[in-house]
């Protein structure tokens, strides 16, 4: 079992408002985590997984599946974006590191198309283990 959801946050690497190869997203837990509870076998170190997109009411909803995008990382839930960033698309490549209570992904290869959606808004992650409304005052994420 994972610890609760504390935070999420993206880090915009490029144009602001569009998801691109480069961008981060980082998930902060309320406690340290276990890698092996992410991911079977995972040591915490650099691992490739598919960061997916997908249109969910008219917003996107983003999710993390192992490197053959054959399974979601259930322990890392979803993230409500509120923004409209792709109908779908896939970051293939994209790499998941942890430190401590945070894991951070940074994207990969975008495999479909991505949107440009600049207005402020907060995320909403949901595991689990409970929700974390994003921290800070609305912004553009990605």
């Amino acid at each position: 079992m994972t610890p609760a959801p504390a935070d999420v946050d993206t880090v915009d690497n490029g144009q602001s408002g569009r998801p691109e190869t480069g961008d981060e997203v980082v998930f902060t837990f309320s406690a340290v985590v276990d890698p092996a509870s992410i991911l079977a076998g995972w040591d915490g170190s650099a691992t490739p997984v598919v960061l997916h997109l997908a249109d969910v009411g008219g917003t996107s909803v983003l999710t993390v599946r192992n490197a053959a995008s054959t399974a979601a990382l259930t322990e890392l839930g979803s993230v409500q974006t509120h923004g409209d960033y792709a109908s779908t698309a896939d970051f293939t490549s994209s790499q998941m590191t942890l430190g401590g209570s945070t894991i951070t992904i940074v994207l990969g290869t975008l495999s479909g198309t991505t949107n440009r959606d600049p207005s402020a808004k907060t995320m909403v992650w949901t595991t689990p283990e409970g929700t974390a409304t994003e921290s800070g005052h609305p912004d553009s994420n990605f």
